[in-house]
């Protein structure tokens, strides 16, 4: 038995059915924005597309972002069947508040149910000079002894800048200084610590009044105000002061004012207080008058 026509050739069209089989993967599993603290709210932040083997409805479709305070994530179309993510700014950053955002942007494909891939989005928020230099006191008080060495410290003031780097780095001096604090005293930029520069003399001056400035590196500053009171020791000797001294003097002539003076001591308080007297058996009579006057 033979055929006429034995062989013959049929044309076939054979299509590949996708199935969801590929979920969403990031090449970079982990994104570094770093944004300064003084950017505008609607600012927008281009991120990485994920990459997704599928096709059709089962390809990319869609990214979400963690839920959080500061931001959200618009899905722009390539115009060529793509999608990819942007991160958009909602409101204000504030480094001294929240310096660090960790958040996870997921990627969904179009399958039923959706693939996802995830990555991590670590926002740096980057500091600006916003903040002044705090003092601790914004008033200073204190009292030395007028006869503290030259070398010791009068007292420590601080600040405190919440900035970060140089904008937070503080520097201590004095602001508008006379010559006689200039020449009295000296600080320490770093530490700001005050310290005697010169010996004190309470009888010359009791209060100094100094104005200390502290400056960040950028140039914002802020300044307290320090009292140094100096305190007496018993370093004066009582004076006496003649006013009027009559010698010689006669002999027989009872009552007569042979001397008015006045006592002083250039000491305070206690230091300061004085008793005048003569002996006993001399042929005078000391006899006080105003304060701290007397007759002999």
């Amino acid at each position: 038995l033979l055929l006429e026509k034995p062989f013959q050739i049929f044309r076939a069209e054979l299509w590949v059915r996708d199935i969801n089989d590929h979920s969403p993967v990031f090449l970079d599993r982990e994104t570094t924005l770093k944004i300064l603290e003084s950017t505008t709210p609607g600012a927008t932040f281009l991120l990485e597309s994920a990459q997704d083997s599928d096709v059709g409805i089962n390809n990319l479709r869609n990214y979400t972002i963690s839920s959080n305070a500061y931001f959200h994530i618009n899905v722009r179309d390539s115009g060529e069947g793509n999608v990819y993510p942007e991160l958009v700014l909602d409101a204000v950053l504030d480094r001294e508040k929240v310096s660090e955002l960790n958040l996870t942007l997921t990627a969904l494909d179009g399958g039923s149910p959706p693939r996802s891939g995830t990555a991590l989005i670590r926002i740096l928020v980057l500091d600006i000079n916003d903040n002044i230099p705090e003092f601790a006191q914004s008033l200073y008080k204190v009292q030395v002894t007028e006869d503290s060495p030259v070398g010791s410290l009068v007292v420590a003031v601080s600040a405190r800048d919440l900035d970060t780097g140089t904008n937070g780095e503080i520097v201590y001096a004095f602001f508008y200084a006379t010559e006689v604090i200039l020449k009295t005293f000296r600080i320490n930029s770093t530490s700001g610590k005050l310290y005697l520069k010169a010996e004190l003399n309470y009888e010359a001056i009791q209060t100094y009044t100094l104005t200390i400035q502290a400056k960040d590196g950028g140039g914002l500053s802020g300044k307290c105000t320090v009292v140094v009171h100096v305190t007496d020791i018993n370093d004066n000797p009582p004076e006496l002061l003649m006013s009027s001294l009559t010698s010689p003097i006669a002999e027989n002539s009872p009552e007569t004012v042979v001397a008015v003076f006045r006592i002083r001591d250039r000491d305070s308080g206690n230091n300061a207080k004085m008793v005048c007297s003569i002996q006993d058996h001399l042929p005078f009579v000391l006899k006080p008058s105003v304060q701290n006057f007397y007759t002999l």
